[in-house]
This record gives C-alpha cells, sequence and structure tokens, in this order.
C-alpha cells in the first residue's frame, strides 16, 4: 500500500525546481526523477529544459536495459560517460532518444524498497566530475527525506482508518462515508437503524442525505457542507433526519473530509432520541417543581398573614374610624348657618387621606395573598420593606417589641419580585417576634437595616431574642425543621428558595450581645444605577 502512495502535489513543485535546479547547475539538457511501477517505469518529474526529450508521466516497460533499470537493480550509482564507446550499453534505448551519456543514483523508501532514481543525461560524452555525483546524492537524500514524510503521513491515515473501521464496525455510534454532493457510499448498522433502512436501502443509492433531510434543516445542512469544503470539518450540529417510516429522529452530526479519498468525507451520527427525552422530562419536573414552589410560598404567605389578621384588622379599621369622624365632621361644618364650606373641605380632605391609607392597606395585603407567577422588575428594597413593617405593627406594638431601621440612602437598583421579597420580610419579622415574645426581661428590639455590598444589597433582620444555638443555625433552613410548636418548618426554607432563585444567598447567625440575625443579599441590576 505505502509503495502506491500519491506523492502530494506540493512535493511535486519541490521537486520540479530541484531537478530544474540540477540540470542548469550541471548543463544537460535532461534531468529526472523516475518511479518504479511494476510492470514499467515512468518519468515522474522531468526538467524544465532546452532538448529534453522526457516528458512527465510517460513510462516504458521494465527489463529493457534502461539506465535506471541498472541502477535500481543493483542499488549503486551509476556514470556512463558515453554509451556508444561502450559495448555495455550500445543498444540502450535511450541512446535512440539521443541520450549518450548518464549519472543516476537510486531512491529508496524508508522500508528500504526501491522507489526509482534520480539522474542526468547528456547528448553528448560527460564524465561527469566526483562534485556532480556528490550533489546527486545530496538531492536524493532530500528526496528521501519527503519519502519519510509521505510514509508516516501514510501510516498515520491508515491507522486513523483502522480506527474508524473499528468504529465503524463496532456500531457504538452511526458512521456515514460520503461525497461532497451528499450521497451516502456506506454506514454501518447503527446508521440504519436510526434511518429504518437495511443494506439494500443503501447499495440501490435511495439513501442520500438530502432525501432524509426535512427541508427546514437543508440550509444547515448546505452551511455544514460550506464549512467542509472550506476547513476540512464542520463542527458538530443538531438536526433530524427522516425514518423511513416518516417519523422523525434527532441527532448530533460531525463531518470531517477524508485524507486521500477526493470528494468523500466521513460523518459520525449520534441518536439524541433519550436525551431529548430525558431534557423533556426534566423541563416538566423542572415545572412541577416550580408549581410545588408556588404553591408552598402562597401557604406559607397565607398562613403568616393569618398569624397577623388582628394586626391587619386594626390596621384597616383605625383609619376607618378616622375617616368616619372626619365625615360626621363636615357634616357638622355644613349644617352651621351659614354653613363653613372650608371647615367641611379640609374634614373631606383628611377623609380622603384616611380613605387612600385604607386602599394601600388593602392593596399590599391582596398583593401578598394572589396567587400568581412572580415578576421580577426594578425594586425599591427601603420602600418594600417599609410597606412590611407598616404591615406588622400592631403585631410588633402588641408584643412590646421596638422597631429601629437603619435604611441606606440612595440603594442601586436590585431586580426581584417585590411579592416574594415581601415575603421573605413578613417572615423574617413575624419569626423575629414571636422569638421574642418568648424572652420575658430586658428590651424586645427589631433592628432592620440595608446596606450596599461590591455586588448587592444587604439586608437583615436582627432581634434580641434568645437566638438560635450554633447547631442550629444551618439547620434553620431544612424543610420540616422548626423550633415552634405549630411551625410546619416551611417557612425558612422557602425564604431560602426564593433568595436563592434571586441568585442572592439567605443565611443565619448570632447577634450580638443576644438574640438572632437572618441576613441575605440580592444582587444589583447594573452596576450604576441608583433609583430616585
Amino acid at each position: 500500500m505505502l509503495h502506491n502512495t500519491r506523492v502530494p502535489a506540493e512535493i511535486l513543485q519541490k521537486w520540479q525546481e530541484i531537478v530544474d535546479l540540477l540540470a542548469d547547475i550541471v548543463h544537460v539538457p535532461s534531468a529526472l526523477i523516475m518511479r518504479v511501477e511494476p510492470p514499467n517505469i515512468k518519468v515522474l518529474v522531468s526538467s524544465d529544459s532546452n532538448g529534453n526529450p522526457y516528458e512527465p508521466d510517460e513510462a516504458v516497460s521494465l527489463n529493457t536495459g534502461l539506465y535506471c533499470e541498472t541502477v535500481m537493480n543493483t542499488r549503486q550509482p551509476l556514470l556512463v560517460p558515453d554509451a556508444l564507446q561502450d559495448e555495455a550499453w550500445k543498444s540502450n534505448p535511450d541512446i535512440k532518444l539521443g541520450m549518450i551519456s548518464y549519472l543516476g543514483v537510486p531512491i529508496s523508501w524508508p522500508d528500504g524498497a526501491i522507489f526509482g532514481t534520480i539522474c542526468v543525461l547528456d547528448k553528448k560524452s560527460n564524465e561527469y566530475s566526483e562534485l556532480y555525483l556528490k550533489l546527486l546524492l545530496q538531492w536524493r537524500s532530500v528526496l528521501q527525506a519527503d519519502l519519510r514524510s509521505i510514509a508516516n503521513t501514510q501510516r498515520e491515515i491508515e491507522q486513523r482508518d483502522a480506527k474508524i473501521r473499528r468504529l465503524f464496525d463496532s456500531n457504538i455510534i452511526g458512521i456515514t462515508i460520503r461525497d461532497l454532493e451528499g450521497q451516502i457510499l456506506d454506514a454501518n448498522t447503527e446508521f440504519l437503524r436510526m434511518v429504518g433502512c437495511d443494506q439494500d436501502d443503501l447499495l440501490s443509492g435511495r439513501v442520500s442525505s438530502a432525501d432524509i433531510t426535512p427541508p427546514e434543516w437543508r440550509d444547515r445542512d448546505a452551511l455544514a457542507m460550506s464549512e467542509l469544503r472550506s476547513k476540512g470539518t464542520a463542527q458538530p450540529f443538531e438536526k433530524e433526519y427522516f425514518r423511513k417510516d416518516g417519523s422523525r429522529i434527532p441527532v448530533l452530526i460531525g463531518i470531517a473530509s477524508l485524507e486521500g479519498a477526493q470528494n468523500q468525507a466521513v460523518a459520525f451520527v449520534l441518536d439524541l432520541t433519550e436525551r431529548k427525552r430525558a431534557e423533556s422530562e426534566a423541563r416538566e419536573s423542572e415545572r412541577r417543581f416550580r408549581n410545588m414552589q408556588t404553591e408552598l410560598a402562597h401557604a406559607n404567605r397565607l398562613a403568616t398573614l393569618g398569624q397577623l389578621t388582628a394586626s391587619i384588622t386594626h390596621e384597616v379599621t383605625q383609619p376607618i374610624a378616622a375617616a368616619s369622624l372626619h365625615v360626621q365632621a363636615a357634616q357638622r361644618f355644613l349644617a352651621r348657618q351659614p354653613s363653613d364650606l372650608d371647615g367641611a373641605r379640609k374634614a373631606m380632605d383628611l377623609a380622603t387621606q384616611d380613605c387612600l391609607r385604607i386602599n394601600e392597606i388593602v392593596d399590599r395585603t391582596r398583593a401578598l395573598v394572589r396567587k400568581e407567577p412572580a415578576r421580577k422588575d426594578s425594586l425599591r428594597i427601603n420602600e418594600a420593606i417599609l410597606e412590611v413593617i407598616g404591615l406588622t405593627r400592631n403585631e410588633v406594638l402588641k408584643n412590646g417589641v421596638e422597631v429601629r431601621t437603619q435604611l441606606a440612602e440612595g440603594l442601586p437598583v436590585v431586580q426581584g419580585s417585590r411579592v416574594q421579597i415581601q415575603q421573605v420580610m413578613l417572615n423574617l419579622i413575624v419569626n423575629a417576634v414571636e422569638a421574642m415574645g418568648q424572652v420575658s426581661d430586658g428590651r424586645r428590639v427589631l433592628l432592620i437595616s440595608t446596606e450596599v455590598e461590591p455586588d448587592g444589597v444587604l439586608i437583615a433582620v436582627r432581634d434580641s431574642g434568645p437566638g438560635l444555638p450554633e447547631s442550629a443555625l444551618e439547620r434553620a433552613f431544612e424543610t420540616f425543621y422548626t423550633t415552634k410548636s405549630s411551625g410546619l418548618g416551611m417557612g425558612l426554607s422557602i425564604c431560602r428558595s426564593i433568595i436563592e432563585d434571586h441568585k442572592g444567598r439567605l443565611w443565619a447567625a448570632a447577634n450580638e450581645p443576644k438574640g438572632a440575625a437572618f441576613q441575605f443579599t440580592i444582587p444589583i441590576n447594573r452596576p450604576d444605577a441608583t433609583l430616585p
């Protein structure tokens, strides 16, 4: 196989330059590189010089007494100064072309097999000096170095082809050999299984890339073939094939040109059916998980708000009572003689403000109760926190808790769900108030703070309650873990899920001098953004 290997065009061009230079240096009409191809010997490269009678690819039979044949047989250099004066060479076929003098040396493959010769010929008697022989031997070394390179490349190709054939026959993945027009010339059993065809379909030419490719994928195929022609490979891409029964199969395909086989390429085809099914199942599982999270978060909000029923009721009834008093005052102003319109107007303005306050409280409560997908928008953290503090005001007062705030001004924009962030704050505040309700001595202080961090906003809720043992600081976020006799152990777990969904962190630590501190971060929407 090696000895039949074609010499690449770029090496032939190099050899052409060698023989042209050789003929010019030695001052002869002909310099040749001959190659043996039993039963013939042919002119592989011929110098482009005046008076050269030899044409490239010209071939003659062996065993005819040629100069080069003797060189190949003896594997030794040969010098014939004048064949006309030498009985052994008078019948040499080259004399008919007028070539009566000759100097040549053998060329061998790396394994020692004869490749041919490099030689010079002249139409006149020529002794060819020792210097010319050294020059020929030097050029021979260059040629044989090129043959070693060719042999190494051919060996690599054969090893690669053997690997491809083993892979082809193993049927681990689908493999096809195709021409650059898309006709499938050969395919292994695994590929035929994918497309529902058999060897008869393949041999009859009924399996072509164009025929088994759905119309919407043909442009992608054309792009891959263009890449293959320009680069020798096409990056793997996903597509679909038609099966013989008309159904479709998703595949991942990569294509590479076959060295040594013009206009042919090998394609590796992976069946993606199972992967696509697994992806679909994973998406459905994720959807169910998200729905479950939404249901649990909604139930948690309802449960937390249930604890605040009395506080919310008081928060609503207070402005209702105030509005009623202001309306009654307005009526009295109007009943006077003459009517006090200015006093009535002021009383009605105050009643209107009370109604707006009632509307705000109801809207905040309804937003927390409403069951709908979370929407993430640009969010004013401080404003959201103050709304929750207002919602829990009466619960805080009822438990004798003092609320302090340290809310940083000019906080950056964060991207988040207002309802979900308020749900987290609601849980943390209610938990803190309940924890401090267990403390009989000392002040009950709830400190809520915000501050800017390099990559986000830090929110902290600190209480002066009994705190958490160190072993419980992380367990507090485990599902169903609770320190309350009536708790389900879901609140903090849901809170952490919400914060992590916002790409933030939620953790617990000991507060100084006593109590617990729950802190969470929300990433900044964009580095230079602040809300007015």
